[in-house]
């Protein structure tokens, strides 16, 4: 790949763009760019438009605002309380692995994914190589000092959500009525408590948070799907895989440009490979063996088999994604084929995050080459071991000696 052509590319997107909030002029502009780089290697690249809610955190928030409503119905109807809240409670489990329930209902904005098909080859695989164009908030929930406790928060908003549940059940059946202070009605108020104050930490994030430059987060992953649009243009895969790449927009919005992809496309989940590429500009390259919030969802293990094959000697190792899901991890959910190549922080840079707005002065290029090489190297490998020829290795082509110090 081009590391010249990597830098430019970012430095466009988090330099010249202050940034790429979901939803906005400036998202609209970061994918007019990315279509017309991918014009370069393709004449079948489009924006295609959709619309989205307007915040997943503001969503969730209010789903912890009916479940403290509901709380409060159980002090007089625990029987009404108890079937209003089930279904409240199974919608957001739904919403939150990507199914779009009562986020249809929010306010919508215009927003945008960018599809180039790359090569037809035989059409059967379809490799669909992903990374999501738009940039995060700065907020209080980003600081990495919370972070690393989100998991753990999450899991005590379920459990809580379930503890109401539970005591509206328990008073409809007349349990603990001989109690002085009935146990279910501490459990019910505790938890109503942390839900409420969860609701107001959402809010308040999402009322302060200011769209950063997303250099790392994610135009690093950008970057590398348009460098793959060049290699791949150069030198086809040999197996015959047809290949997309797909710019997603709106990501922020709980992965809308993602969970629109899967919708409206008619993907065959028997023959469909998402390699999602995200976050790739600072640290240590990896890859991810499974993924996801509190269920991990296992990577495909023909895809974690081909990254384990071209992996560099003492570099790319598999990890276990524990966190907000990504786009690799919708597809999975969904019952698809995929993989995310990601780079994790050293402490430092986790601690520091050198630069708080996500510039390019943040990005570490030589880490976004790396990772752009394994990205082919993966495919390429990949692409043999579908074609029957997995006892060949392919050639790395992936790095250019005459191109990749540029």
């Amino acid at each position: 790949m081009n590391r010249a052509q990597l830098r430019r590319d970012i430095e466009f997107l988090a330099g010249d763009l202050p940034h790429r909030g979901a939803g906005t002029e400036r998202e609209r502009a970061a994918a007019i760019y990315i279509r017309d780089r991918l014009a370069a290697h393709t004449t079948d690249a489009e924006i295609r438009e959709f619309h989205c809610m307007g915040s997943g955190a503001l969503l969730f928030a209010s789903y912890y605002v009916d479940s403290f409503v509901v709380a409060m119905l159980a002090t007089w109807w625990p029987w009404l309380a108890f079937a209003y809240g089930l279904p409240v409670f199974l919608a957001y489990l739904a919403e939150f692995n990507g199914y779009s329930l009562f986020g249809r209902f929010l306010p919508q904005y215009e927003t945008q994914n960018v599809v180039a098909r790359l090569t037809a080859g035989r059409g059967r695989p379809l490799f669909v190589v992903t990374a999501h164009y738009d940039s995060p908030k700065a907020g209080p929930l980003r600081a990495p000092s919370v972070t690393r406790w989100l998991p753990l928060a999450h899991a005590a908003v379920i459990a809580a959500m379930v503890s109401v549940l539970a005591s509206c059940a328990a008073q409809g059946l007349g349990l603990f009525e001989e109690a002085g202070v009935p146990p279910h009605m501490v459990l019910r108020w505790c938890a109503a408590f942390y839900l409420a104050c969860a609701a107001g930490a959402l809010f308040l994030s999402e009322q302060s948070g200011e769209s950063t430059r997303g250099a790392v987060d994610n135009a690093s992953g950008v970057a590398v799907l348009l460098g793959l649009a060049s290699r791949f243009a150069e030198e086809p895969l040999e197996g015959g895989a047809a290949v997309w790449l797909v710019a997603t927009g709106s990501s922020e919005t709980w992965a809308s440009g993602m969970r629109h992809l899967l919708t409206t496309e008619r993907f065959d989940p028997r023959n469909t490979y998402f390699l999602n590429i995200d976050r790739v500009g600072s640290g240590d390259v990896r890859y991810a063996a499974a993924e996801g919030l509190h269920y991990l969802f296992r990577s495909a293990p023909e895809m974690v088999s081909a990254a384990e094959a071209v992996r560099a000697p003492q570099g790319e190792t598999p990890e276990r994604l524990r966190g907000i899901p990504s786009d690799g991890a919708m597809a999975l959910a969904r019952g698809f084929k995929a993989l995310t190549i990601t780079s994790v922080d050293t402490e430092q840079v986790h601690a520091s995050m050198q630069d708080p707005w996500d510039r390019p002065g943040a990005v570490n290029y030589d880490t976004v080459l790396k990772a752009g090489q394994f990205a082919e190297r993966t495919l390429r490998r990949l692409d043999a071991a579908l074609a029957g020829s997995a006892d060949a290795a392919p050639p790395d082509r992936s790095i250019d000696p005459g191109r990749a110090d540029c």
